[in-house]
């Protein structure tokens, strides 16, 4: 069926193939129950005496709390404390680690001096048979010690370097069995010990917690001495820091006549730069008011104007009095023009005392122009000696301030030591004080009881875990041994193998008769006969009785029954028909002669070499109508067996016999099979049950479709119906039990 055909099936058709898969592995299971019950016996008696020769261990559980270390600081700032109470996984981690370590393991095994202790020491342990029993089978123990230690090595050690050895040992010892495991996302650590004494357990977990409280207070004590002597120690040196630098700065101010800080009065220095700065603004605007002047005079002089009305001109009482006398000549000289003629002895005297006063007006304003001149440079030189001296006062004032700065620099260095000495003064009285209240950052929570069932080993699970695996392990073996079993056990499993219909199946004889033929013939109602009625029945209603007129019987090795099947066959069709032959056709190895009690040394054999009539090899009425035909002894069989010879054969005794029987030799063992199957009608392919390899019911059958037959089914020989109903492989013959009673006993 492909894969379009699966996917192409109704619902129903799938549960059904699901039915019969289902049915098909509960039935292999049961065929199996014995190997999964040795499978299950093989695991859980190993498990049963190793659980009860293992010493049962007990764990105790204690749980601690971790605490901020900041919360120890109780003189501290309260918002500070508050902004620092968290505990990072970190720390609780690394607090987990410490509970874990030699050291507290060191002090719990010399408190409760495990080492006396025959479950740490193992020297002075008694050994368990069990335990020296597997030691016996390790490969190593078998060595000797002095081939694989050096002789010389115990005796470098020294008495204390073999103690701590020793005490090293106890403490791995005792550390293999500690677990401390912190909670994720809380500060709870869990610390647990697995002892083989309960109370011990219980003991040892509660000392381990009970040790490291006592360790972290111890830690905390330490700590706090430690830090309050390194701040005494500070304290000293800021001490004598801020001694050196208040006398540092006392010294300098002495030194450059500095004042001190927060004082009002100033220095001579500060008070002639004042001065200075005052008179030389002073000077330079009484400078600038003569250059301006003198300016003024300049231009009006350059420039022809008239000097006259310059301010210095105009504010001058003398040329004030020469201009009204001028101007009183000026009236008088136009008066006696009016009188005299122009070159009259008085125009010539008025007009002389006229230019003699002009001319001292002119001397005037030029000793006034002078004058300011001179007042200008009196002034430039006044503002230049006051900026030298100025210069001079400055470059003294700025030594004076670098001085300052210095001062300034020496007080903030002595400020910032004095502060740093209070806060250190600060913090030391704290620590004083918090030295006298400390206290551990964890604390145990929940301590360990005693333990009321044991941990190691969990009976329980271990057994149901063994038979789980023991039942999935032998339910997997069941089904590799069914994998790579290569027999046939089932109608279905001959019809998948072979595409033929299994005709019938012929139960093992289990009779009380040495023959089975005489219990085929005398009990009819047995299973056995029925098998092979069974098997008659179906050559009828095949294709007619005619169309099987020559029935060959063969098998792919021997000893499969075929000899057996075709003797009570041809006995069952002699009881229906008028004439029935039954042919040995295995010269190589005849065997029917001996089933019948008759002689064999003449038969088929002289028949086809011509060497007697078949009159003379034919064994009459050996059954009813049943004649016989031996196979005989012959030198040379190997070419005995001809095709045209064996046919002509057949022809000429097909117009005697209403039906013959052939038993073949096996179909891998001689060609002989392929050539009677050749001739023969019907081909009945017989498969011992439980025994017959597959690969040689394949090989057999495609030898025989290779040579052009195609046998018209199978049957499958020598069935334990027992076995076979009880294990229900599938077929008709599982109902075996239910249809029993059919059969005559």
């Amino acid at each position: 069926m492909t894969d379009r055909e699966s996917l192409s099936l109704p619902p129903s058709q799938t549960m059904i193939d699901f039915r019969q898969g289902a049915r098909w592995a509960w039935r292999l299971v049961w065929r199996g129950k014995f190997i999964i019950l040795v499978c299950m016996a093989l695991v859980l008696v190993p498990a049963v005496l190793v659980l009860k020769q293992t010493t049962p261990r007990y764990t105790a559980t204690a749980q601690i709390m971790i605490e901020a270390p900041e919360t120890n600081d109780v003189l501290a700032d309260r918002t500070m404390t508050v902004a620092r109470q968290r505990v990072s996984e970190a720390v609780v981690q690394t607090e987990a680690e410490l509970i874990a370590s030699t050291v507290l393991a060191r002090r719990v095994v010399t408190k409760l001096r495990l080492d006396e202790d025959p479950e740490f020491n193992a020297k002075l342990r008694e050994p368990r048979p069990l335990a020296t029993f597997l030691a016996s089978l390790n490969p190593m123990s078998w060595i000797p010690v002095s081939w694989i230690s050096r002789g010389e090595e115990p005796q470098k050690l020294g008495p204390t370097a073999r103690e701590d050895i020793e005490r090293a040992r106890i403490v791995r010892a005792f550390s293999s069995r500690l677990t401390v495991r912190p909670q994720r996302r809380s500060y709870i650590i869990t610390v647990q010990y697995v002892s083989e004494d309960r109370e011990k357990a219980a003991l040892i977990a509660n000392t381990v917690a009970e040790l490291y409280v006592v360790d972290r207070l111890e830690a905390s004590f330490e700590e706090a001495r430690r830090v309050t002597g390194w701040l005494g120690e500070r304290l000293d040196a800021l001490r004598r820091d801020v001694v050196a630098a208040e006398n540092a700065v006392e010294q300098f101010r002495s030194e450059h006549d500095l004042r001190r800080k927060n004082e009002r009065q100033a220095t001579v220095n500060d008070q002639q730069l004042s001065e200075l700065n005052s008179r030389l603004v002073l000077a330079r605007a009484d400078l600038a008011q003569k250059q301006a002047r003198l300016d003024q005079v300049r231009v009006l002089v350059r420039t022809r104007g008239s000097v006259d009305t310059s301010t210095d001109v105009l504010q001058s009482q003398l040329i004030q009095r020469l201009r009204e006398q001028e101007a009183m000549k000026s009236r008088e000289m136009s008066e006696a023009l009016k009188t005299y003629g122009d070159r009259h002895p008085r125009m010539l005297g008025l007009r002389a005392d006229l230019n003699d006063l002009r001319g001292k007006i002119a001397g005037e304003i030029e000793k006034i122009a002078a004058s300011i001149a001179n007042d200008v440079e009196v002034a430039a030189a006044g503002v230049h000696s006051l900026e030298r001296e100025l210069d001079g006062l400055r470059r003294q004032t700025n030594v004076a301030g670098a001085a300052e700065v210095r001062l300034r620099e020496l007080e903030r260095q002595a400020e910032a030591s004095k502060s740093l000495y209070e806060a250190f003064l600060g913090r030391f009285k704290r620590e004083a004080e918090q030295e006298r209240m400390q206290r551990a950052n964890a604390r145990i929570v929940s301590p360990a009881d005693v333990p009321v069932m044991a941990s190691f080993p969990a009976t329980r699970s271990v057994l149901g875990l063994s038979a789980l695996l023991s039942l999935l392990g032998g339910i997997a073996l069941v089904f590799v041994i069914d994998r790579l079993d290569n027999a046939v056990r089932s109608a279905d499993d001959a019809e998948e193998l072979t595409g033929l219909p299994t005709l019938a199946m012929i139960p093992l004889h289990r009779g009380s008769t040495d023959r089975p033929v005489d219990e085929v013939l005398q009990r009819p109602r047995s299973a056995l006969a029925d098998g092979v009625r069974s098997l008659r029945t179906a050559l009828h209603l095949g294709d007619g009785a005619e169309a099987s007129r020559v029935v060959l019987v063969t098998s792919s090795v021997p000893k499969e029954g075929k000899t057996f099947v075709s003797l009570c066959l041809a006995l069952l069709f002699s009881k229906v028909d008028d004439r029935v032959l039954l042919i040995d056709g295995d010269v190589h190895r005849p065997r029917l002669h001996k089933a019948l009690g008759v002689d064999g040394e003449r038969g088929l054999a002289q028949l086809l070499a011509g060497e007697a009539a078949f009159d003379e090899v034919v064994q009459p009425g050996i059954g009813g109508s049943l004649d016989f035909l031996p196979a005989g002894s012959y030198g040379n069989v190997a070419e005995i067996i001809q095709g045209p010879q064996v046919e002509a054969l057949l022809g000429d005794l097909l117009k005697r016999y209403t039906r013959i029987v052939i038993d073949s030799p096996p179909v891998l063992a001689v060609a002989d099979s392929r050539i009677l199957a050749r001739i023969a009608d019907r081909v009945v392919y017989l498969i011992r049950w439980n025994s017959t390899p597959r690969d040689a019911v394949r090989n057999g059958m495609k030898l025989l479709r290779a040579a052009g037959v195609n046998p018209y089914g199978t049957v499958l020989s020598q069935v334990n119906q027992r076995k076979h109903t009880r294990y229900g492989y599938g077929d008709y013959g599982q109902y075996y039990g239910r249809y029993r009673d059919y059969y005559g006993e």
